[in-house]
């Protein structure tokens, strides 16, 4: 055990006697929406075992071609970490490389995997649930200060634990990048981190059952950041009641306005108005606060008819009778909000300028302890303010009597 200093032997095993884990951080998005689809796995039969080294097989090609290579010509330098009933909690995607190397290649240095055992059920200090979460951990995050897993993977993962009734405290105590020996900023960061990885996961699960898919989260493993988006943007703010009242939101709307973030995620094709969904769910706020009957308009658009079941073939006639109706509205959008940005972002500067001339820092008493050389370059820089001010008080005059050529100029700008 690494964290008391306590040396184990390694053996060699034979690997067909080292069994895949089911609880693997790095699949936790396939073997959740598996077991919700297909049904629960037994982890022991040869079935399961086999359906868990297709979904390693396929978590990242690039870097288990590369582990295939370094094994291959280096052999296996650290041992691998398994429980006394043969379940590996360190070392799957390297039993899975020996069992590929050894179907191309039959020799004997492929046939076993050097492994440390942990004390069995009969031992007082065998291992209990929770010491196996926070082992994986480390093995995955602690040693490198970053996570192998994806970062949908890594919350699930936690997610999941903190389920089970492991505290996220306890997973991430003695995690160097987390970890502080000042309570109150850890707890700092627990609150972080769950903002971080928790509210993604949360809105992923209403978004599922919304969508009558409910656990299948394979279906939008795609869509992290926009989850992310969401919860960073806009319902994280559903609390804050002076973002309600400068967006014009109704306690009441807040469903409404998240069932509209959902049918915007649920785009498959959104090239029309964005490289991404996740951009789409930024601009939400902005939308809002222009034209917020239009967004509530997303929110209305319901999903397909009741009667088709299969998840499939729903979202397909979503996206072929739907999708086109989101797109069109988000246009719209789009452009009044750009048009009350062109409108309203000369008067915000000037409001910026303006308060900025009256800081504090610009205060009598301020200026009076200014060096000699620095009151010379201050003085050349309000004349330059000067100068400016002038150009603008001679322009907006001339936009003020509203002539006939300033009228052209709008209107051709606001028809193009």
């Amino acid at each position: 055990w690494e964290i008391k200093q306590k040396a184990l032997p390694v053996f060699e095993v034979p690997i067909e006697y080292c069994k895949y884990r089911l609880d693997n951080g790095r699949i936790k998005t396939q073997i959740l929406t598996h077991i919700k689809l297909k049904g629960s796995l037994n982890a022991e039969s040869d079935d399961a075992q086999k359906i868990i080294s297709e979904y390693l097989g396929k978590s990242d090609p690039k870097t288990n071609d590369d582990l295939k290579k370094i094994l291959k010509k280096e052999g296996q330098k650290d041992p691998a970490v398994m429980t006394a009933d043969g379940f590996l909690i360190n070392g799957n995607r390297r039993k899975w490389a020996f069992e590929q190397l050894l179907n191309e290649y039959p020799e004997e240095k492929y046939k076993k995997l050097k492994v440390v055992i942990l004390p069995g059920s009969e031992d007082p200090e065998r291992p209990t649930v929770k010491d196996i979460a926070i082992l994986e951990n480390r093995f995955q995050v602690y040693l490198t200060g970053k996570s192998e897993y994806s970062k949908m993977n890594k919350a699930l993962t936690y997610y999941t634990n903190t389920l089970s009734g492991i505290t996220l405290e306890e997973l991430l105590k003695d995690d160097p990048t987390f970890g502080d020996s000042d309570n109150k900023k850890f707890q700092q960061k627990i609150k972080k981190f769950k903002k971080e990885y928790f509210e993604p996961i949360k809105l992923m699960d209403e978004y599922l059952e919304a969508n009558n898919t409910k656990g299948d989260y394979s279906r939008v493993s795609n869509r992290w950041m926009s989850f992310e988006e969401l919860g960073k943007n806009l319902t994280s703010q559903f609390e804050n009641e002076k973002f309600l009242v400068e967006h014009n939101i109704e306690k009441k709307e807040v469903g409404l306005l998240k069932s509209a973030a959902f049918n915007i995620i649920k785009i498959k094709d959104s090239s029309e108005v964005a490289a991404d969904n996740r951009y789409l769910i930024r601009g939400l706020p902005r939308w809002i606060k222009a034209e917020k009957k239009e967004v509530l308009k997303i929110g209305n658009i319901e999903d397909v008819d009741e009667k088709i079941k299969d998840p499939e073939e729903r979202d397909r006639e979503w996206q072929h009778t739907k999708a086109s109706q989101v797109i069109n509205i988000i246009k719209k959008l789009e452009n009044l909000s750009n048009r009350i940005k062109d409108q309203e972002d000369p008067l915000n500067r000037l409001s910026e300028a303006l308060g900025k001339l009256n800081h504090e820092d610009l205060d009598q008493n301020q200026l009076e302890q200014m060096k000699i050389p620095d009151v010379k370059k201050a003085f050349k820089i309000c004349q330059e303010i000067e100068n400016a001010n002038n150009e603008l008080k001679s322009f907006f005059y001339e936009l003020q009597k509203d002539t006939k050529n300033y009228k052209e100029k709008l209107k051709k700008k606001f028809n193009n």
